[in-house]
């Protein structure tokens, strides 16, 4: 801890008139600049007789004065006037600078100009040894952020760079300076098991007994549950050990503050997870194949994702072992592949191979001793059946086959002259990158994972934010979207952004925003040249689609909208907005609006692009392509929005939200409508070579 009335700038000895003052970011002069040696960079508090405590960077510069004066003396010509020696004899050097630039995520970069000098005792400063003086520069920083610190250096224009993370507030309230640091004020419970009751007891710590409101939250692997307040006037919080989990955590805190307490007991507890196999479930079913054939298709669900096997084993009628079919086993594993759902998480695969009476599924979960019990959906006894049940199904198929009978036979001619290649010809393969706002909607995810899966299985190749968190985590949510830009330009397809409520307030905002700072005004305060400055990779994006808002707004300014961008809005999830009928968001205009799954024809003809055919014949068999895709994609849409309305919105032609009439099996759209795109009052639109930013 440090005073927090400590001068901003302290010089060591032998440094005179030091002052610190803001510069703007530019290269400086290399004869104004100091020799510098080496940066370090410590992190403390800085306090108010030790309360109030707030986070603070000191950067420590270390200068090499010897060479400096050096430079001087032989600049002089070994003059020795008044203008040079005091009458003490002390030789003054010229006044130094340095420049100090802060850069971090989330908020403003700025630098610092420290002028300072240094002045010599005896005949000749030449004479004298160089010697290593000290700059102390103290700025105020945030909790948990990462600080990048670059100081420059003299005549070759190199400069010293150095970073450092900044604890997160959670890492120094672990420290116990709740009376020091306002926001460590957090409640503290104890995870108590009871076992005779089971039941999970949450308990209270006897000094956070007080009237402020307190909530809490249960979650699964990162994955949220329902805010909860804690009941008012009790100590402890009863939970069913049905919920219990080896991810469950519990996460704690008093209404309205930022600080979270989190609480996870039941991490590597061999005990609970051998308990979760009864809330592990794995079921088997017939799937259709490209082929026209059929296979089978598993799915396990689970509240945690897991590190398992599966396998498909045959049970003999007089039961015992239930015995592997080798050459089946297939590995889970937790970090890959799985879908969060209401219910917990969600992982399917196929098996080659077709139904019989004896096939079942098997699963075992790593760390466990036991087998979960096999799943045998086939299995039944056809001398069990009663005849009346015999003569319903027997009528039952006879009417199915009937009504269905002419459509069976346009079916098998379409699938004999539309096979799998038909289709993924016509779509073109390209590359689809879906996108959400975070934060939004709880049925958002599994949504957005079952159009992904759908649009992967109609040939495209799909980027979704959601199956990359391990690449996200390690290069950021630009670098990543900049890796899918580039592949998109190289391939071909779309950007997708899901238009919700959410997604709407966060474009009005940042929309905003944006204009505000592109206004030629602005630029010519700020230097900038040139527009889409906002879509580098350098842009500083707390999510990926924020991040994708940037360039947007670059291919807004340079007459370019809709090229790589589209917006979905589902039937289910409308993004209804407080105060009725409001205009779609200036950022969004000019981008392409479907409404799914009834604009499933549409959509996907926007994804695959336009091409040039060479014959009546090819655009035909590339218009059924089309059809019979749009159908699958609508069918598997279908079940999530079922009864859902459609949004209208200002600004776009209703045809372009999908309301009205589902995509017709006779038609197909050349062109996707879409809203004329406004131009902008400060660019104009660039030529069509440009490459994007």
């Amino acid at each position: 801890m440090i005073d927090r009335d400590a001068p901003e700038l302290t010089c060591s000895e032998g440094l005179t008139d030091c002052h610190v003052s803001s510069a703007p970011p530019i290269f400086p002069d290399p004869d104004d600049t100091a020799n510098l040696t080496h940066v370090q960079l410590k992190v403390v508090l800085c306090c108010s007789d030790a309360q109030d405590c707030e986070p603070c960077l000191q950067i420590i510069i270390t200068v090499q004065e010897g060479d400096f004066a050096q430079r001087v003396f032989e600049d002089t010509g070994h003059r020795r006037d008044e203008e040079e020696f005091s009458g003490s004899g002390q030789f003054a050097l010229p006044e130094q600078r340095a420049l100090v630039c802060l850069s971090s995520p989330g908020s403003q970069d700025f630098c610092k100009k420290l002028r300072y000098k240094t002045s010599y005792s005896g005949s000749d400063p030449a004479s004298q040894q160089p010697t290593h003086q000290q700059l102390l520069l103290t700025e105020k920083v945030m909790f948990g952020i990462h600080v990048v610190v670059e100081v420059y250096a003299y005549s070759d224009g190199a400069h010293l760079i150095q970073n450092i993370k900044v604890p997160s507030l959670e890492e120094v309230c672990s420290l116990n300076l709740e009376e020091a640091v306002k926001g460590c004020d957090a409640p503290r419970v104890r995870v108590v098991t009871d076992h005779e009751r089971n039941v999970v007891v949450l308990q209270l710590e006897e000094g956070d007994a007080r009237q402020e409101e307190l909530m809490f939250m249960m979650l699964w692997h990162e994955m949220p549950g329902e805010f909860l307040a804690w009941p008012k006037g009790k100590r402890e919080m009863v939970i069913s050990s049905n919920f219990v989990a080896p991810c469950l955590c519990f996460q704690v805190w008093w209404k309205g503050k930022e600080l979270r307490r989190e609480y996870c007991p039941f991490r590597n507890r061999q005990d609970e997870l051998e308990r979760m196999q009864r809330n592990v479930m794995v079921s088997m079913a017939e799937s259709l194949m490209w082929d026209g054939g059929t296979g089978l298709s598993w799915n396990v669900t689970a509240p945690c994702r897991l590190d398992a096997e599966v396998w498909l084993c045959r049970k003999e009628p007089a039961g015992g072992q239930c015995e592997e079919e080798m050459g089946s086993r297939q590995r889970l594993y937790s970090y890959d592949g799985w879908i969060a759902t209401r219910n917990g998480h969600s992982k399917t695969g196929e098996f080659n191979a077709s139904s019989h009476p004896l096939l079942c599924v098997q699963l075992k979960i790593n760390g466990t001793e036991s087998y979960l019990k096999p799943h045998c959906p086939f299995a039944t006894s056809r001398w069990r059946w009663s005849l009346p049940l015999l003569i319903g199904l027997l009528l039952t198929c006879l009417a199915i086959l009937g009504a269905y009978f002419i459509q069976g036979l346009i079916k098998g001619y379409m699938w004999r002259w539309l096979k799998e290649e038909d289709v993924k010809g016509a779509l073109g393969g390209g590359h689809v990158v879906l996108l959400y706002p975070p934060n939004d909607e709880q049925a958002l995810p599994e949504l957005m994972s079952h159009l992904g899966s759908s649009l992967q299985a109609l040939g495209f190749s799909v980027s979704l934010d959601l199956w990359s968190r391990a690449e996200l985590g390690a290069l950021g949510p630009v670098p990543w979207l900049h890796s899918r830009l580039n592949r998109l330009q190289r391939q071909g397809g779309k950007v997708v952004l899901v238009l919700t409520q959410a997604a709407w307030l966060k474009a009005e905002e940042w929309g905003a925003r944006s204009w505000e700072r592109n206004t030629p005004r602005e630029r010519q305060r700020t230097g900038e040249e040139g527009t889409g400055r906002s879509c580098t990779a350098s842009s500083r994006c707390v999510d990926v689609f924020t991040a994708s808002l940037s360039c947007i707004l670059s291919d807004y300014l340079q007459g370019r909208a809709g090229e790589r961008f589209m917006l979905v809005q589902f039937e289910s999830l409308p993004p209804e907005l407080p105060g009725g009928f409001r205009p779609l968001p200036e950022l969004f205009r000019g981008l392409h609006v479907y409404s799914l799954p009834s604009q499933s024809l549409g959509f996907l003809t926007e994804l695959a692009g336009a091409r040039q055919m060479a014959s009546a014949a090819a655009r035909r068999k590339r218009a059924g392509g089309l059809r019979m895709a749009s159908r699958a994609l609508a069918r598997g849409l279908s079940g999530f929005t079922a009864g859902a309305s459609v949004l209208r919105i200002a600004g776009v032609s209703q045809g372009c939200v999908g309301v009205g009439a589902e995509d017709s099996g006779e038609t197909m759209p050349l062109q996707p409508c879409h809203g004329t795109p406004p131009s902008s009052p400060d660019t104009k639109p660039k030529d069509s070579e440009m490459e994007w930013v």
